[in-house]
């Protein structure tokens, strides 16, 4: 039987390693919109408040995503699961009001809502189990 050098976490490093990737994707939609004043990207992220925003967003969730990992404290699925889906889902929230600043519909609340209790679910979790670990 192999050891496992993740403490069973591997998807907390990997989410990670994406969140940090759309944030650096964004930092250059950034330099083009704000900094450069591209037309074309201009017109697609009609925000750019939103738009720095889902960017702090996706790199916030990359520390809090590999502080969790780098901690080795064994997650249970049922909270990895939560962490990593809204890493990616309320960020995501974010770049979608940057190209859509307007948007009410109903599927895009339900995301958001869904994503928001995802990562208050997971993070929460995590936070009580690493409290928890740390009194043992």
């Amino acid at each position: 039987m192999t050891e496992d050098n993740h403490a069973g976490n591997v998807i907390l490093l990997r989410t990670a390693c994406i969140t940090l990737l759309l944030g650096l994707v964004l930092a250059w939609c950034l330099v083009m919109t704000r900094g450069m004043k591209i037309p074309y990207m201009l017109n697609i992220f009609t925000s750019t408040d939103n738009l720095l925003s889902g960017h702090l967003d996706f790199l916030m969730m990359t520390m809090l995503l590999l502080g969790f990992y780098a901690s080795r404290i064994r997650l249970p699925k049922f909270v990895i699961w939560p962490m990593a889906l809204g890493s990616i889902g309320n960020p995501t929230a974010f770049v979608v009001l940057a190209i859509s600043p307007k948007i009410h519909s109903l599927p895009y609340i339900l995301f958001l809502y869904t994503t928001l209790s995802l990562t208050t679910f997971g993070f929460g979790m995590a936070a009580i189990k690493a409290l928890r670990y740390s009194f043992k």
